[in-house]
């Protein structure tokens, strides 16, 4: 359905894409006089007072475009919502004006189909799409086209309006959900965090999130990172597990000093930051970084990364930094919560009287030790100690008295024995060891040894037994309590080895 007249717009619009010839200013309105449509001007001529003032008062942009692609109309509105003046626009491209780069071939190929077929499946839907304003910054339009068709061609007309401000609310409220799922998810910080940055990352509109902490050292030391599929950062990932920052060093170094949110539009012409060069060659670009607060300070910082230039945005800032809060108060929780059970461990492992360890953790210990033993082909011994005649003690002294020759025999033990070796409570007022040593007797000094500082003039008996190839912790165990009664049985006061 297409006409000869726009044969001529469609031409200069073809020139302005391939880059050969792009009208602009008064240069293009003077070509647009000389070449565009009669039909469009008296079109435009011919609209009432009314019509004209409904438009140009209208909050929601209108902009109007001939069969050619050229602008030839737009109220303040859209000149506020792209950042065009009216006698700037007009005679433009408008695929060049305010179609963001990687739609502009789309958009003149949907324009010629229609002229060709008069198949337009986007005219009289309300779409959502992205535009580009001025500045070079997207934002995404909620947009209606019509067209209306003159004697010698096509007019379009648009009304749109910036949909930034509920797109975002919308993206926040997904992050946040998105956020909590990754938390309840997981049961520490570290399982969390991967999934968080993706939660954060992906929601948002970034590329790249890394998460840093801090070390003993007083150092932001790489955590964890994320990035979209498809991205080749595998140099600027290794610098990043290499690196660390001080206080007000890069750009974690600085959030971390500082304590609040930092906007970077182009990591590469930043001469602050160390890792720029790299960066850039990963195609990354704009950059922000947010501190994770909680009342002790800063207890680490969250970077993003985009892959295009981005403008620095209040609302954007502040949701993240929302968002920032939030996680920040979720693994100080999570963070709690795991400084909690691992003292529920300790505790379900500890003898509460004299500190060491359990039962428990030493029927845990053993197995670990004969693997340990096993695979490294060394010898283990085994050793149960027990105090003679302790209830006859306590009958005399009282079960306080009791307990504290109890506290004061594992004080006096720990420190003769290495830091490798397991002692236990094994039960009562005996207690387990298990040590490597050859020969026999280098570990029957050892236990002799112990014999030796017992406290509050008590004494105590031993029975020690030397794991042979292949035997299990019961047998060994075994021949360790047998060898104790038979110290027993023979006066106390000394240790056996079992046979």
């Amino acid at each position: 359905m297409a006409t000869r007249a726009v044969a001529p717009q469609i031409g200069i619009l073809r020139e302005a894409v391939r880059g050969r010839d792009e009208p602009r200013g008064a240069e293009a309105q003077t070509r647009w006089d000389r070449e565009g449509s009669e039909g469009e001007r008296a079109a435009l001529g011919a609209l009432d007072d009314v019509s004209r003032s409904v438009l140009h008062t209208a909050h929601e942009a209108y902009i109007r475009m001939d069969g050619g692609g050229f602008i030839t109309d737009l109220n303040p509105a859209a000149e506020a919502t792209f950042g065009w003046s009216r006698s700037e626009a007009v005679g433009r491209v408008l695929g060049d004006t305010i179609v963001p780069e990687r739609f502009r071939r789309a958009h003149l190929e949907g324009l010629e189909r229609f002229l060709a077929t008069g198949d337009g499946p986007v005219l009289g839907r309300r779409l959502e799409l992205t535009a580009v304003h001025r500045d070079g910054h997207e934002l995404p339009v909620e947009i209606t086209i019509s067209a209306t068709r003159q004697t010698d061609g096509h007019s379009f007309h648009a009304f749109l309006h910036d949909i930034t401000e509920r797109k975002r609310a919308e993206q926040y409220v997904a992050t946040q959900h998105a956020v909590a799922a990754a938390l309840a998810e997981a049961e520490t910080v570290d399982v969390a965090m991967p999934g968080l940055l993706q939660a954060l990352g992906d929601g948002m509109g970034w590329d790249v999130a890394v998460h840093w902490t801090a070390d003993a050292a007083g150092e932001l030391r790489f955590s964890a990172i994320w990035h979209q599929t498809g991205l080749s950062i595998a140099a600027f990932e290794r610098l990043c597990r290499e690196i660390t920052f001080a206080p007000g060093a890069g750009l974690p170094g600085r959030v971390w000093r500082d304590g609040r949110p930092l906007f970077i539009a182009d990591v590469a012409a930043d001469p602050d930051l160390p890792r720029r060069a790299v960066a850039a060659e990963a195609g990354l670009r704009a950059a922000v970084g947010l501190p994770l607060l909680d009342r002790e300070g800063v207890r680490g910082v969250i970077e993003f990364f985009a892959c295009t230039v981005r403008h620095r945005e209040l609302e954007l800032l502040e949701m993240m930094s929302t968002l920032g809060d939030q996680v920040a108060r979720f693994i100080a929780i999570m963070a709690e919560r795991q400084d909690a059970l691992a003292k529920l461990e300790r505790l379900a492992l500890t003898d509460e009287l004299t500190g060491l360890a359990n039962r428990r953790a030493w029927n845990e210990g053993l197995l670990r030790e004969i693997a340990c033993a096993t695979r490294l082909g060394e010898p283990l011994c085994v050793a149960l100690l027990d105090i003679d005649e302790f209830k006859r003690f306590n009958d005399a002294h009282g079960h306080q008295a009791g307990d504290e020759a109890l506290a004061q025999t594992a004080g006096a033990w720990r420190p003769r024995l290495r830091a490798s070796d397991l002692i236990a409570r094994y039960g009562g007022e005996e207690f387990a060891v298990a040590f490597a040593a050859r020969p026999i007797e280098a570990a029957f000094a050892v236990v002799e040894r112990l014999r030796l500082a017992m406290p509050s003039g008590l004494t105590c008996s031993a029975g020690l037994a030397s794991r042979s190839a292949d035997e299990s912790a019961a047998d060994l165990l075994g021949r360790a309590d047998g060898a104790l009664y038979e110290a027993k049985r023979a006066g106390r006061d000394r240790a056996v080895i079992a046979a």
